[in-house]
């Protein structure tokens, strides 16, 4: 080692000691910051709650500092799309009314002061900050009364007109309501066989219609009553033609044809697996499809998809949440409960095992505790899933 090294070696160390010794005994607080808010969704035309305000709280745990300054920013602009109705950008709790049609996102900080004790025995403050930003925390919308009165007149072709005109406005690029008029509109047109002189397949178009409403549904505009109503007949509607028809009913449940005519199986498991996907793109909760899918996606020589599905799926079920299950239409449920049957019996026999099968069957026990025949699907053929 050279001299000019140790040299080196000794400076770095004089350096080190004092830095060590100038440096705090305690480590820097850990702060926590999160939103509540009272609602996500509002109806800038509500004849119930004309006001359509939020309220929304800082939650701030200190974790051993203490808060300084809370800054709220609100994308759009103060004043003309919202305004404070409570508290202002800097209060901890705020209300805000939302004036203009859009999806709303927040940025919160907070900065905090914490004491640090040096090695020297004196203390100083000092000061960091804390974030928390959500995109789209509130949807403003408008129940769009124009609407809802020319569908419930049932003028199915002046519903798509007016529907569309809506969809290119600006305030609305991004909003569902259009698209769901639109698809009540095409619904309307195909159910009565009304002659449309633009629209060819207004069956594919309300499907169309329904997926990008659903796309753009952030907040939960198809939770609502008079949409989430008329939602469930329409996937009615399709469940039952294009899912159940081509399954075989099986003593309680559904299974898929398994008959010696390969090319009957063929055909039904290519509609099946269409309607699977169509499905899926109809629904807020494309999950409950998915069971279904899986082993009709294995019955066609697709195990590796099938498979995946399973894998995925069955995490997902146990992410559930009651909310989740609150918003699902009644056909949502019906299709978890066939799929759920449905998956457990293929996963029996592929596995040559019940465990998967009563993980799927188990984690949606509350759910359908009040169903016959579930209750008896499992206590017949699982044995409740109690091991043996």
């Amino acid at each position: 080692m050279t001299i000019s090294t140790m040299k080196l070696i000794s400076f770095l160390l004089v350096l080190l000691s004092q830095f060590s010794f100038n440096e705090s005994i305690a480590q820097a607080p850990t702060p926590t910051l999160d939103v509540k808010q009272s609602k996500s969704l509002v109806f800038l035309d509500s004849e119930t709650n004309p006001t359509a305000s939020v309220k929304f709280n800082s939650l701030f745990q200190n974790n051993g500092s203490k808060r300084a300054v809370t800054t709220w920013i609100f994308s759009g602009n103060e004043g003309k799309d919202w305004e404070y109705v409570n508290g202002d950008a800097n209060a901890e709790d705020i209300e805000i009314e939302f004036l203009k049609v859009g999806n709303y996102s927040v940025e919160l900080a907070v900065s905090y002061t914490y004491s640090v004790v040096l090695k020297s025995g004196e203390t100083e403050i000092e000061e960091d900050e804390i974030g928390y930003e959500k995109e789209y925390i509130v949807t403003a919308t408008k129940n769009l009364d124009e609407l809802t009165q020319i569908h419930a007149d049932s003028n199915f072709l002046k519903l798509v007109k007016k529907a569309s005109d809506y969809l290119v406005k600006t305030d609305y690029i991004n909003d569902p309501t259009p698209s769901i008029f639109l698809a009540k509109g095409y619904y309307g047109i195909y159910r009565n066989e009304l002659p449309d002189p633009i629209v060819s397949d207004p069956w594919e178009e309300t499907i169309n219609s329904i997926s990008m409403a659903i796309e753009k549904d952030i907040n939960g505009i198809f939770n609502e009553k008079i949409h989430k109503m008329w939602l469930n007949k329409f996937q009615n509607d399709f469940f039952d033609n294009y899912i159940f028809y081509n399954l075989e009913e099986d003593d309680g449940f559904y299974s898929i044809y398994n008959g010696a005519d390969a090319e009957k199986k063929a055909e039904l498991l290519d509609l099946l697996i269409e309607g699977c996907e169509i499905y899926a793109a109809i629904s807020t909760q494309p999950t409950v499809i998915k069971l279904i899918e899986a082993p009709i996606r294995l019955a066609s020589k697709d195990a590796r998809t099938a498979n995946n599905i399973w894998k995925t799926e069955i995490e997902n079920l146990k992410e559930l949440t009651e909310e989740d299950f609150y918003n699902m239409t009644e056909t949502d449920i019906k299709a978890l409960k066939y799929g759920a049957m449905l998956s457990a019996v293929t996963l029996t026999q592929l596995r040559q095992s019940n465990s998967e099968a009563c993980e799927i069957l188990s984690s949606l026990k509350d759910v359908f505790k009040y169903d016959r025949g579930f209750l008896a699907f499992m206590k017949n053929i699982y044995n409740n899933c109690k091991e043996e």
